[in-house]
């Protein structure tokens, strides 16, 4: 099945103008303590990862962490800005559409959101070859906003 990714400048359009982007408080101590969560969450699936058969489907829990973690790590570094959001996809479109610069690949964000939705709304399972196709790319948004964050809290 062939997933249609939404215009990011759209999306964002559209975020805005519904409202579904809006100004917050900038929260320091909310913004270690959504980064701290997300490691955490990443340092315990890796642990509980290593004793997972490549048959099991298992894995989709390892990938819903992943992208959790990240998801977090998202609406930490917004956060600086004063911005929150409605959902993923606008946290997303904000990031993507304010901060090309760095460089977190918007059709990325969007295949793994649609693919974590069809898991919590559809029952769907993913194999290991699944999780594989989406683990690195995971990591470096993951990383490319750890790092993006820590220099920001200095």
């Amino acid at each position: 099945m062939k997933v249609t990714i939404d215009n990011l400048e759209k999306t964002h359009a559209f975020c805005l103008s519904t409202g579904k982007i809006k100004e917050k408080t900038a929260d320091r101590e909310l913004i270690k303590s959504l980064k701290f969560v997300a490691e955490k969450g990443i340092d315990f699936i890796d642990r509980r990862s290593e004793d997972i058969s490549e048959e099991s489907d298992e894995w989709t829990f390892v990938f819903r962490e992943y992208y959790e973690s990240l998801r977090g790590l998202i609406e930490a570094y917004i956060l600086f800005e004063g911005i929150e959001a409605d959902n993923h996809q606008c946290k997303n479109a904000y990031l993507c559409y304010k901060h090309p610069e760095l460089e977190l690949d918007w059709n990325f964000l969007e295949t793994i959101r649609l693919k974590r939705n069809a898991i919590n709304y559809r029952g769907q399972l993913l194999t290991f070859t699944d999780w594989n196709a989406f683990q690195l790319q995971l990591t470096l948004h993951i990383n490319a906003l750890k790092k993006e964050i820590e220099q920001k809290l200095g």
